[in-house]
């Protein structure tokens, strides 16, 4: 905490990307911002040079220094497009929102590989020295796959371990692993629908463009001036749709795509908490089985007077260490299975706040973009319905704007007038703006 009792804040950005080296062995560096009320960091401000596999290296240190723990996940690797614009800018967004929620987990925030990951200007140094004193030779994946590997057992609640009745016990543990499993497929298909969806848009922005085009060059050509102005509007409205739908296309990628990516690479950090009380849980029973054998080989040879008197504080001394190795790993066990159910009840908060807020950031953009493209709608419909007027679109265009129905089905009106082709094309957007209208937002 900090002076005045209050949790540190941290403020971090992840900016300027740029393509280091020669074209082989290239890479991406970003420029990681940092400011910070922590008493734990030497500034308050501070700036560093760091490339992705930097980022990776914290996310797996993290992760082994702090079992139990779910650790926000870097974003996954991409070998075709890594210097492609769009990819850059997405993993620049999602690598500052895995470091700005890890600075912001009370446990991880507290963890001295990331306060050298924030603030250390000799990084690639400091991992070396540090991968050394962690012994991690067989690297931090191999333990993992070790505990995956590791024996089975069935988990009890708290209930249960507190004392009451076994047939009372519920398999928490293996409740969430099949809830994580459906969600995971389920999010995986999401992400899949909504990069269809942006494709699509994109491909209807194309072609919004082309028509734009084509409705532009007729504006220009010899149709007399009435009719070309008409034209220019209908090409106006047209470029701004395609400007919009564009843009929508880009934030479908950034709000909900870019969640729900997050959240199914999310789900294989919880599974790696699991993993990691496997772990502990594996720990705990190769200690218990150390401890039963220094008893039994104590009890056996002072049963047979084989210990000397000399040597028998020394042998009484390593059954006390076995006994305090296998209740220190049976504490870590407990504890860590406690921090698992809680990492869990985090997750599943931040992921309904995060959502949440995607949805809203996802709506206002596209109501905001409804509302733009109508905008130069009112200018250009008077001088259209002027032209217009002296047809049957008199009664279609008092009956289309103000919402009622005519007796005519549109299909009959303006067969053979321009101008009146061009109000029913508007018409569309006036009334409902760009495709959908959410009249609670008017």
């Amino acid at each position: 905490r900090t002076e005045n009792g209050l949790p540190p804040t941290f403020f971090i950005s992840v900016d300027d990307p740029q393509k280091v080296g020669d074209p082989i062995r290239a890479y991406t560096m970003y420029t990681v911002h940092t400011k910070t009320s922590s008493p734990l960091y030497s500034k308050s401000q501070f700036s560093v040079l760091r490339r992705y596999s930097d980022f990776l290296w914290l996310y797996e240190t993290l992760s082994h220094n702090n079992p139990g723990v779910v650790v926000p996940p870097v974003p996954e690797k991409n070998p075709y497009r890594r210097f492609d614009q769009d990819f850059v800018e997405q993993r620049r967004l999602a690598l500052e929102k895995c470091i700005q929620k890890i600075a912001n987990h009370p446990v991880l925030q507290k963890d001295s590989d990331l306060r050298m990951f924030l603030e250390s200007d000799t990084f690639t140094l400091d991992v070396k020295h540090r991968k050394a004193e962690l012994g991690q030779e067989k690297g931090f994946m191999a333990s993992l796959g070790q505990s995956l590997a590791g024996p089975r057992f069935y988990e009890t609640d708290e209930v249960w371990l507190a004392g009451s009745s076994p047939h009372l016990h519920t398999q928490w543990f293996d409740r969430q692993k099949a809830y994580l499993d459906s969600l995971e497929s389920q999010l995986r298909g999401l992400v899949k629908a909504i990069d269809l969806v942006a494709k699509h848009r994109s491909e209807v922005a194309a072609a919004t463009g082309e028509f734009a085009q084509t409705v532009g060059d007729l504006a220009s050509s010899d149709v007399g001036p009435q009719l070309a102005n008409s034209f220019a509007g209908l090409a106006d409205v047209q470029r701004k749709a395609q400007e919009l739908e564009t843009a929508q296309s880009h934030d479908d990628v950034i709000t909900i795509m870019s969640t729900v990516d997050e959240y199914a690479r999310l789900i294989n950090s919880v599974r790696m908490a699991f993993s990691s009380r496997i772990r502990t849980y594996q720990q705990w029973q190769s200690a218990d089985a150390h401890l039963r054998s220094t008893k039994q080989r104590h009890e056996s040879q002072r049963a047979q007077g084989r210990i000397p008197s000399d040597q028998l504080s020394r042998s009484l001394s390593l059954v006390a260490d076995a006994e305090r190795r296998a209740l220190d790993a049976k504490t870590e066990f407990d504890q860590v299975s406690r921090l698992v159910k809680t990492e869990v009840a985090r997750f599943e908060q931040e992921r309904i706040e995060d959502f949440k807020n995607s949805l809203e950031a996802f709506l206002d953009g596209m109501i905001s973009r409804q509302k733009e493209v109508r905008r130069p709608l009112p200018v250009r419909m008077p001088h259209l319905l002027g032209c217009a007027g002296h047809c049957c679109m008199g009664e279609l265009s008092t009956n289309a704007f103000e919402g009622r129905s005519s007796r005519r089905p549109a299909s009959e009106y303006g067969r053979d007038c321009p101008s009146c082709i061009i109000v029913l094309l508007l018409i569309p957007y006036y009334r409902t703006g760009f495709r959908i209208t959410y009249p609670h937002h008017e």
